[in-house]
């Protein structure tokens, strides 16, 4: 896998979740503040439920812009080849017979991009697979909490 194309669309996926959540803390704002929310009773909360949405849109948009910006700025660093598991490594693992992929960053864990028919998952230093596998290299075998093993196939 291309780890500058991937990280290319994991950039573009991030704008695109930033942008879909502005437009749903404007839709939200817009609603708390529209004839249709006023409160018709002392129990009618719609309109204040309407605005704490509001607010939590517009706080997701802002953790988006924020990884967006923070992957940007570490972008060289993040594009070097890795040799091991650490930040800025691509690599795929093998668990029981089955293969995924991941990306170390420092901003976005969980979020999954799919490309050219693969899954790969973002994973940060917080995650306890990050913490696992920190410093691996290619071969390297590694348990899991479960009693699996895994290996580590590939390293970009």
């Amino acid at each position: 896998m291309n780890k500058t194309l991937f990280f290319n669309t994991l950039i573009d996926t991030l704008r695109k979740e930033a942008l879909h959540a502005v437009k749903a803390s404007q839709d939200a704002a817009e609603y708390a503040t529209s004839e249709e929310s006023r409160a018709e009773s002392q129990w009618d909360t719609q309109g204040l439920e309407a605005s704490y949405l509001a607010a939590g849109q517009a706080g997701q948009a802002k953790q988006w812009a924020d990884a967006v910006e923070e992957l940007q700025s570490e972008r060289e660093d993040l594009l070097k080849t890795n040799t091991d598991v650490s930040l800025g490594a691509l690599f795929k693992c093998d668990f029981d017979g089955s293969e995924e992929v991941f990306f170390f960053a420092g901003v976005a864990g969980g979020q999954v991009i799919s490309m050219d028919h693969i899954e790969v998952t973002v994973i940060t230093a917080q995650s306890p697979l990050a913490g696992r596998l920190r410093g691996h290299k290619v071969g390297d075998t590694f348990a899991l909490p479960n009693a699996k093993f895994g290996e580590i196939l590939a390293i970009e």
